[in-house]
């Protein structure tokens, strides 16, 4: 067998689900070794903006492009679209686990990072004729970081979008046990790579055992 051979052949034997289970071991420390060595944030008071915000919790204010962060946030999402690879696997079973995969993959990467910043506690603002995040960090109280630097607006900034991506880590897991239930009732014909044994129920062990 040629070397291509094997290593579709090994991929063939993984679960397309839970690759993109297993990820955020890899990816949750990237972000933050990537967003912590290249965020800048912005001279606010050079572009007129204020840099406290004196509400009941007085909070300081830290403005950092939104494109450029969104990228960061986002760089190390790209490895759970490699469960494109299983879409050139021959067995249909393997093919649509894959392509759920794949968008549940893109929406945790890239689209949950999209709605943290439309609904959490940041701000996306438009400046010149371009979009900046606005981080707020409060003062003093209960929720207060302690001392402030970008650094600790950036660790709120990845706290609190990683939060929202357990929920779709969540998501992740529910669509993982139940693939084969959903496959079962919709397309009884497609079988999971490995064979049935007499006696044993099927299971996504199938993916990790021979063909």
């Amino acid at each position: 067998m040629t070397t291509i051979g094997k290593v579709r052949e090994r991929i063939a034997r993984q679960s397309p689900l839970a690759w993109i289970l297993v990820t955020p071991i890899v990816t949750v420390p990237l972000t933050a070794l990537i967003v912590f060595a290249f965020a800048q944030d912005i001279d606010a008071r050079s572009l007129g903006l204020p840099i406290w915000r004196n509400d009941a919790v007085p909070a300081r204010l830290y403005y950092f492009d939104f494109w450029p962060t969104y990228l960061l946030v986002t760089l190390p999402g790209v490895l759970n679209l490699l469960v494109v690879l299983w879409l050139f696997q021959r067995n249909g079973y393997v093919r649509i686990a894959a392509g759920f995969a794949l968008v549940l993959g893109f929406v945790r990467s890239f689209v949950v990072v999209l709605v943290f910043f439309a609904i959490a506690q940041s701000d996306v603002i438009s400046h010149e004729g371009g979009l900046l995040i606005r981080m707020e960090v409060e003062n003093r109280g209960i929720i207060s970081l302690g001392d402030h630097s970008p650094g600790t607006a950036l660790l709120r900034l990845l706290s609190t979008t990683w939060l929202f991506g357990v929920f779709a880590w969540a998501v992740t897991v529910l669509a993982w046990g139940l693939y084969n239930l959903v496959m079962d009732r919709l397309l009884p014909h497609l079988k999971p790579p490995k064979r049935q044994q007499a006696g044993e129920p099927r299971s996504w062990s199938g993916f990790f055992e021979g063909r």
